[in-house]
């Protein structure tokens, strides 16, 4: 598990804007330059110390945390709350642009700017995946964990989320759900109960895997 993650902006608000990281995993400290989606390792690197899929692994999540450090200025306003109408206006920045749009239906509706002017195919395609992701997480804030048998070898873990109106619970255990009653499968189509359990995948992977807090490189001097 990724433990003290920490980030310091380089050339903060210049073109040339990239991230320093730090943080302990596995008992080691790794150290880095996160910059337009990848990641510059500094002495000493994982491949020195971890197999491919483990460094696989660890890129993914230091791209997670960085991602989510970085878009902590994203923010959402629902509209039509509590109605079959009900979507969400986001407003980002990306890449020293701001951006708005409508977010329904797994479908984004941008705003003035169109970011398609201004960005390339493929950074637009990042942007929109960002946004998904970001949404994801904001409609399913209110997603809850509880461990059970923390600590011991069966440790799994109980969660609770609300989905179109409707409460479900289950259990997460070796990256599989077990759900409780009412079950998702007698109130959803089956491509529906497809996206939900992605959902639940990644937002117990986050909580399970990224028990961390952002904290700057170098602490403010009072």
């Amino acid at each position: 598990m990724i433990q003290d993650f920490k980030v310091k902006s380089l050339f903060e608000d210049q073109v040339h804007e990239r991230q320093q990281f730090t943080f302990n995993f596995a008992g080691d400290t790794y150290q880095g330059i996160f910059h337009d989606g990848d990641i510059q390792w500094f002495h000493p690197k994982p491949s020195t110390k971890l197999e491919e899929v483990a460094i696989s692994d660890l890129e993914s999540r230091v791209y997670d945390l960085i991602t989510s450090h970085t878009d902590q200025d994203f923010t959402v306003n629902p509209m039509f709350e509590k109605q079959v109408s009900e979507r969400h206006q986001f407003a980002l920045n990306f890449e020293g642009v701001n951006y708005q749009g409508i977010f329904h239906n797994e479908e984004i509706q941008w705003l003035h700017p169109q970011p398609k002017q201004q960005l390339e195919k493929n950074d637009l395609l990042d942007l929109e995946a960002k946004v998904h992701d970001l949404m994801t997480n904001h409609v399913y804030q209110d997603f809850k964990v509880k461990p059970l048998f923390e600590d011991q070898v069966h440790e799994r873990h109980q969660f609770e989320l609300n989905h179109e109106g409707d409460n479900y619970q289950g259990i997460f255990h070796n990256e599989e759900i077990q759900w409780f009653h009412p079950q998702p499968h007698g109130n959803l189509e089956e491509d529906d109960v497809e996206e939900l359990e992605s959902k639940v995948y990644d937002l117990m992977t986050n909580h399970v895997e990224q028990e961390f807090q952002v904290k700057p490189l170098i602490e403010e001097q009072p």
